[in-house]
C-alpha cells in the first residue's frame, strides 16, 4: 500500500514555479538563446564573477554541438523551502533530476540545485560539460 505525501498549497506553488523556470531553460538552450540561459543562473554567482559570459556561453555551444538539443523526458523536483542550515547560504533550494535524451537518442540524467532568489528560482549550474573521455582527454 502506498501512502501518499501531503503536499501544502505553497509547496505546490513553488514546485510548478521551479518547473516552469526549468523547462524554460531546456527551451532556451534549444533554441541556443544563450543570454537567456544565463539569465536563469544564480545572480550572486554572475555578480561575483564566478559565472562569466564568455565560458558559459562557450560550454553551452561545445554540449550542443556534442548532443544536440536536450529533449527533457521527466523532471522531479526535490524542494527543500526553509533553506539550507549551512551559514553560507540559507536561501531556499531545490534539487531538480532531469531525465533527458540526446539526438542520438541516448538517456542521460543532470541533477541540478536550484535557488530561490527573492521570488524566482536560478540554477546553480555554471556550465555543462560533454561527458565523452575521448573529448575530455583532447582538450
Amino acid at each position: 500500500m502506498k501512502q501518499r505525501v501531503r503536499t501544502s498549497k505553497k509547496d505546490a506553488s513553488a514546485r510548478i514555479a521551479l518547473r516552469r523556470r526549468v523547462l524554460r531553460w531546456y527551451a532556451a538552450f534549444n533554441a541556443e538563446k544563450w543570454s537567456d540561459c544565463l539569465a536563469l543562473v544564480d545572480p550572486r554567482l554572475t555578480s561575483a564573477g564566478k559565472v562569466k559570459d564568455g565560458p558559459y556561453v562557450e560550454s553551452l555551444v561545445r554540449f550542443k554541438e556534442h548532443y544536440g538539443p536536450i529533449h527533457p523526458w521527466h523532471v522531479r523536483v526535490s524542494l527543500h523551502l526553509t533553506g539550507s542550515r549551512q551559514a553560507v547560504d540559507s536561501r531556499p533550494f531545490a534539487y531538480v533530476y532531469t531525465v533527458w535524451q540526446d539526438d542520438r537518442h541516448g538517456f542521460h540524467m543532470f541533477r541540478e540545485r536550484w535557488v530561490r532568489d527573492g521570488k524566482r528560482w536560478y540554477t546553480e549550474v555554471a556550465g555543462l560539460v560533454v561527458n565523452d573521455a575521448r573529448v575530455n582527454q583532447a582538450g
